[in-house]
């Protein structure tokens, strides 16, 4: 079967190693079990046909051992008793053939273990990320990097098919063939596996490409894939998008592992992805309102002030506007401290030293229009008319 479809009860609930590090105990495990199959060809010597063992199918290793052990078994058992030295042959290929089982087994078991692990670890450093861009660039990378793959595409949904957007891909950093594919409409055709999963919302595997129903001219022509997994990206009840990861270009094809590491880790993405909106769109309500609660304090401040200006021109008030409000006579004498709040006192300093509202803003973390509010009750309190003769009453004062 060259496709195959998770289940409901397949899901799986430090630093990051390097690509090398992940198959490089397994390519040895390969190389281990092909010399085991060529003595066990030799120790019976009767032509008897037996498996084949490639690097690209790994998970098949449990079955090939299987297989040349009772074949060693068999021959065992027809061994006349006189031959002692045959005997002992076919035993000790048997015990190094139980050996290397058990080796494939805790080496399974512990890889498969470390990259869920890896998993979780490359989904707390997107937790960290400040928005649903940077989370999304930084996906592919972490799948990548922490995950055990040679390659990885996330990918947007529409309704008509999905268009690959990132592609992390360290083999070749220009990726040249994915550039002219980035926002082409992939059509979702009926039997591919992306609208099975889009249906169903569960991880695929695709073992052979070949054989199976994929889009063709992206997956076997550009790419050159030949086996791959995907798993959705969900928010809300709407799957949004898709990851696509592989090995290539190892000749080595994907496995359950990869399926369930990549479920493991689009599950979470969804999560994550899902609070950074929400984080997001609460940000955007609280600029918004604190816009509008300084834009009414302006207002109250600017009728309050159109009101004193009223009364002094009314009592013929002819106060001094050479300097800030405090300032004493025309016989001179210190002006007295302008009373600024915290938050002003921290706008002040960086406009004394000539920062502009957006850099301000930034520095503070807040929007410039809370910035503009500040800036305008500080020429206020000085009584200036531009920030220049603010700050050069402040430097003299």
């Amino acid at each position: 079967m060259s496709v195959s479809m998770a289940s409901d009860t397949t899901k799986a609930p430090g630093a990051a190693r390097t690509r090398s590090e992940w198959w490089t105990r397994e390519i040895a495990l390969v190389e281990r079990l092909k010399t085991l199959r060529e003595r066990t060809g030799a120790t019976l010597g009767d032509g008897s046909v037996l498996p084949v063992v490639d690097w690209d199918v790994p998970w098949r290793s449990a079955e090939v051992i299987s297989v040349l052990t009772h074949s060693c078994i068999d021959r065992l058992r027809r061994t006349k008793g006189a031959d002692i030295a045959a005997a002992q042959a076919l035993c000790d290929l048997i015990l190094d053939l139980q050996q290397a089982a058990m080796d494939w087994y805790l080496h399974e078991t512990s890889m498969r273990g470390q990259r869920l692990a890896d998993c979780a670890a490359g989904l707390g450093r997107l937790r960290c990320m400040p928005n649903a861009t940077a989370l999304m660039e930084s996906a592919c990378e972490e799948l990548v990097q922490r995950c055990g793959f040679h390659r990885a595409v996330l990918s947007r949904v529409e309704s008509a098919g999905w268009k690959p957007l990132i592609m992390e891909n360290p083999t070749n950093d220009s990726n040249p063939w994915f550039s002219d594919w980035v926002g082409q409409l992939v059509p979702l055709m009926d039997s591919a596996p992306e609208a099975e999963m889009l249906s169903r919302r569960r991880p695929v595997l695709v073992f052979d490409t070949a054989s199976a129903p994929v889009y063709r001219p992206l997956i076997i022509n550009a790419g050159h894939s030949r086996s791959y997994v995907l798993a959705p990206l969900v928010h809300g009840s709407d799957v949004i998008g898709f990851l696509h990861s592989d090995h290539h270009p190892l000749p080595r094809r994907v496995d359950e592992t990869d399926r369930d590491v990549l479920w493991a880790f689009a599950d979470g993405f969804s999560h994550i992805y899902e609070r950074t909106i929400l984080l997001e769109r609460l940000r955007a309500h609280r600029d918004s309102v604190r816009d509008l609660f300084f834009g009414a304090i302006d207002r109250i401040d600017d009728l309050c002030e159109s009101e004193m200006a009223s009364l002094r021109r009314a009592g013929g008030d002819s106060d001094d506007r050479s300097g800030p409000p405090g300032a004493t006579g025309p016989g001179g004498g210190r002006r007295g401290a302008v009373g600024l709040t915290e938050r002003e006192v921290e706008v002040f300093d960086l406009m004394v030293t000539g920062a502009s509202n957006q850099a301000i803003a930034d520095e503070l973390v807040i929007t410039e229009g809370t910035v503009k509010s500040h800036v305008k009750h500080i020429l206020r309190k000085y009584g200036a008319v531009n920030r220049a003769q603010a700050i050069a009453w402040a430097l003299r004062d």
